[in-house]
């Protein structure tokens, strides 16, 4: 049985307006570059376009998901509708000012959003019944990268020689730690659900942890500091060894943790989907690590055809079983399967741009239309959800 949501449900599922505003902001992000080839803006978007992609996009998956998720793994109470107004308010300012180039005023807004999210979650885990899954360790430190992330962009504008190490490192605990370190803390709880298997990460409710809950709790704490590591690492000028430790370290957690090895055989959209992302996540650190010099260009690969095809592809699984659908996950949804190629070809798209630079005006408009049209497509099949909950 369905039913179509109420005002109460926002708060017990703030996916439902968090997911919506994820789409809008990575449109507005991607936008950024034909406005300004087309001279409709006259700053350079760059740092907006990183900054409205990591706090706007992923950011709105993460938060609708956490705040969905996480009440429920602590047996804790829900987020209040007032409490998800107000961040989401927060978050579309954010979006808005970023887009302005208003940088400060952004980064403002993105650290009320995360300190007033991370209030809420704090409460949460003061009243728990029960112990979050132990990747979820890699989930805190996601949130340690983006904080340190967000306090150090406020004092971008008055730093002078010490700009060159700390904006970049910003960069990457924001762009790179607050999205890859969630993606492995939460895949392994999540995605065996959407193919009905079990989750090696799934316990029995206890307050108190297992030896089993601590060994893989430990092996995520490993796996996210270095992690880390490597982004100070990549700082200090040793790159190459940054994107191997990177990858060595993503490949091997991926291949203890995650389900790939026992997933059915018989293929469907979200499993093809899946497999070609996090082949994408990999493949962009291992390229960046042989071909340091095209960094910016090869990373595109694990942003583009990694982060965002798996944010949008787990967000299907999501937004579907909430809404009573999840037997159609098991369906061919070939609309899923282009809108990921055309994803892919969007970034492909943006790709060589940076590659020839006499194309890199129309290959970065070319690739925005691109997947503005993809989000579009999966948009018309998906948001339509969040409107329908599954009633008892």
């Amino acid at each position: 049985m369905v039913k179509t949501i109420q005002l109460p449900d926002v708060g017990n599922e703030p996916f439902r307006v968090f997911f919506p505003e994820g789409v809008f902001s990575g449109i507005v992000g991607v936008s950024l570059w034909p406005s300004y080839f087309f001279k409709l803006t006259q700053l350079y978007p760059g740092q907006a376009h990183g900054r409205i992609m990591a706090y706007g996009l992923f950011g709105a998956f993460i938060f609708g998901f956490l705040g969905t998720a996480m009440p429920r793994l602590l047996s804790a109470p829900p987020l209040r509708v007032e409490n998800i107004l107000l961040l989401l308010a927060l978050h579309f300012s954010m979006v808005v000012a970023f887009a302005l180039q208003k940088m400060f005023l952004g980064d403002i807004l993105f650290l009320s959003l995360l300190l007033g999210f991370l209030f809420l979650m704090a409460l949460r885990l003061l009243h728990r019944k029960d112990t979050p899954p132990p990747g979820f360790i890699l989930v805190g430190l996601a949130f340690v990268c983006v904080l340190a992330a967000a306090i150090i962009a406020l004092f971008e504008p008055w730093m002078e020689e010490a700009g060159a190490y700390w904006i970049p490192l910003q960069g990457r605990l924001a762009y790179q730690g607050f999205v890859l370190l969630p993606i492995l803390g939460i895949g392994p709880f999540i995605l065996p659900r959407f193919f009905g298997l079990p989750s090696p990460h799934d316990f029995t409710k206890a307050l108190a942890p297992s030896g089993a809950w601590k060994r893989k709790a430990y092996l995520a704490l490993g796996v996210g500091v270095l992690i880390i590591c490597s982004f100070f690492v990549e700082s200090a000028g040793l790159v190459r060894t940054a994107y191997a430790v990177r990858f060595g370290t993503t490949l091997i957690y991926l291949m203890l943790e995650f389900p790939f090895a026992v997933a059915p055989k018989k293929k469907n959209a979200l499993g093809l989907s899946l497999r070609i992302a996090f082949a994408a996540l990999v493949g962009g650190f291992i390229l960046v690590a042989i071909f340091p010099a095209f960094r910016v260009s090869l990373l595109h690969l694990t942003l583009v055809g990694g982060f965002a095809v798996i944010t949008f592809t787990v967000a299907t699984g999501v937004m579907f079983g909430h809404s009573g659908s999840l037997e159609k996950l098991k369906q061919k949804n070939r609309w899923l399967v282009i809108s990921v190629g055309v994803m892919l070809f969007a970034m492909v798209t943006r790709i060589s741009g940076d590659v020839w630079p006499k194309i890199l005006r129309s290959h970065y408009t070319y690739g925005a239309i691109l997947w503005v049209l993809a989000v579009l497509l999966w948009s018309f099949y998906t948001i339509p959800k969040v409107l329908v909950i599954e009633g008892e």
